[in-house]
C-alpha cells in the first residue's frame, strides 16, 4: 500500500489560481431533472415548482454542517431548449443562486448535468459529436455561463478570493477517445467566456477514475486554473443495491466491507427477487448480479481496495505535475434501502462514507458527496428533506454537530 498524500513528492502550489474547495455536497434539487409535459417539452418557467426551492435555511444548514462548497447541478435541457426571455430568466436565476451561495460563505461549482427527462436532450443526444447542433448549443451555453460567472467572480474578488468554478459536463456516457474532441471544444468554449474562471474537467466513461489517464493533456497545458474530476461508487453491488435501472436493482442486504460469507446477502437477494416478481430481461439481470456476490466476497473488498483508486489518481496527478487541490472526487454516495435501517446496513453505509471521505482527505483531494436532497435514495439530508443531517451522516463525513 502506498503512503497517503502527505508522503507523496511535493508539488509546487499555484497559490491563488484554484479555489480552496475542500468538502462539498451535490445540490441536485434546485436545477436538476426539469419538469416536462406529456409531449416531452419543458415546463416554462422551468424549475418553478415547489420541489425546486433552495432556500436560505437549506444553504445555512449546509454551511453550518461544515461543508465549504456545493456542486450545483444544472439540467441543461431547458437552457438549450428555451430562447429569448425564458432563457434569460433561467440564466439570471442561476446567477442569483450562485450569489446567494457565496453570501452564505459557500463556494460553488456550477455543474452542467444532462438528464433524460426529455428524450430530445438526454445525455446521448448531447454527446453525439462536436458538430451536432445540440452539442454546439452546449458550447454556446458554456461560453455564456462562463462569462456570467466571471462577472460574479470579479465582483467577489474585491472582498475575498472567489470560490467559483464551472464543470463542463457531468459523466459523459461515451469512451474517452470519443469524448476528447468534445472536451477540447467545451474547454475552448468556456475559455471564450472567461480566460480565468476555474474549470472542472473530466474524462469519458461516466467520469471513471481511469478515464483521467486517457485525457490528452496538451490542449490544456499551462492552464493552472483547471480541476480534474472523477466519480467513485465502488463496489457497485453495495452502493447501487436497489437502484432501478442498475444491475444491482435486485440486490439486497449487501454490506461493506465484503463479509466472510455470501449466505446472508444471497438469501436477502433471493427474497427480493421473488418479491419483485421480475421477468424477462430484468430477471436475467437480477440473476447475473446475484452471481457476482460470490466474487465480491472472495475479493475481500475493503478500505484498502478503495484506496487503489486514490493511488491510481494520485500517481496520474503527480505525473502531470498537478497539485493535489486540482483533483476533485466529484461524486460518491450510497443508495438507501430498508436494509440500511438495520444495524448492519447503517454500519456499512457509515463505514463506506467515512472511508471514502478520509481517503480523499489523506490524498489531499477535494470531495463532493452525492447528494443533499432527492427522492431517489441517495439523499444525505436527514429524512431526505433536511435541512440538516443526522448524526451518523455527520460523523461519517467528519462534519460538525448541529
Amino acid at each position: 500500500m502506498l503512503a497517503p498524500f502527505a508522503a507523496l513528492p511535493a508539488i509546487a502550489d499555484p497559490a491563488g489560481e484554484l479555489p480552496g474547495f475542500r468538502r462539498g455536497i451535490g445540490v441536485s434539487h434546485a436545477f436538476g431533472w426539469a419538469e416536462v409535459r406529456e409531449d416531452g417539452s419543458y415546463v416554462d418557467p422551468a424549475f418553478s415548482a415547489p420541489r425546486f426551492q433552495f432556500g436560505a435555511d437549506q444553504r445555512r444548514a449546509i454551511h453550518d454542517a461544515g461543508f465549504d462548497f456545493v456542486r450545483l447541478v444544472l439540467d441543461v435541457g431547458p437552457f438549450l431548449a428555451f430562447d429569448g426571455a425564458s432563457r434569460d430568466r433561467l440564466d439570471d436565476l442561476v446567477i442569483t443562486t450562485v450569489r446567494d451561495l457565496l453570501a452564505a460563505d459557500l463556494g460553488v461549482i456550477v455543474d452542467l448535468h444532462p438528464s433524460a427527462m426529455s428524450p430530445a436532450y438526454r445525455p446521448a443526444e448531447l454527446t453525439a459529436g462536436v458538430n451536432t447542433p445540440k452539442f454546439q448549443a452546449m458550447l454556446a451555453l458554456l461560453t455564456r455561463l462562463a462569462g456570467r460567472l466571471d462577472q460574479v467572480a470579479a465582483e467577489r474578488r474585491k472582498a475575498a478570493p472567489p470560490r467559483i468554478a464551472l464543470e463542463l459536463m457531468n459523466e459523459p456516457e461515451i469512451s474517452a477517445a470519443a469524448w476528447q474532441p468534445m472536451l477540447e471544444a467545451a474547454y475552448a468554449a468556456a475559455r471564450r467566456g472567461s480566460a480565468t474562471l476555474p474549470l472542472v474537467l473530466g474524462g469519458g466513461l461516466v467520469n471513471a477514475a481511469g478515464a483521467l489517464a486517457q485525457i490528452k493533456m496538451h490542449p490544456f497545458a499551462g492552464d493552472r486554473r483547471l480541476i480534474y474530476t472523477y466519480h467513485d461508487y465502488s463496489p457497485w453491488q453495495f452502493t447501487h443495491q436497489g437502484v432501478r435501472g442498475s444491475p444491482a436493482y435486485a440486490l439486497d442486504g449487501i454490506v461493506y466491507p465484503a463479509p466472510a460469507s455470501v449466505d446472508a446477502m444471497a438469501q436477502a437477494t433471493d427474497q427480493r427477487i421473488a418479491a419483485l416478481g421480475l421477468t424477462g430481461t430484468e430477471l436475467d439481470q437480477a440473476r447475473q448480479a446475484r452471481q457476482t456476490l460470490a466474487s465480491y466476497v472472495s475479493s475481500g473488498f475493503n478500505r484498502s481496495t478503495l484506496e487503489r483508486t486514490f493511488q491510481q489518481v494520485a500517481a496520474w496527478r503527480t505525473a502531470q505535475n498537478l497539485p493535489a487541490q486540482a483533483i476533485l472526487l466529484g461524486e460518491f454516495g450510497v443508495h438507501r434501502t430498508p436494509f440500511q435501517d438495520s444495524v448492519a446496513g447503517a454500519t456499512a453505509r457509515a463505514s463506506w462514507l467515512r472511508d471514502m471521505r478520509e481517503l480523499a482527505e489523506a490524498y489531499g483531494f477535494a470531495w463532493s458527496c452525492w447528494t443533499y436532497l432527492a427522492t431517489g435514495g441517495f439523499a444525505l439530508a436527514e429524512n431526505e428533506t433536511g435541512p440538516g443531517f443526522d448524526a451518523a451522516t455527520r460523523g461519517a463525513l467528519g462534519l460538525t454537530s448541529p
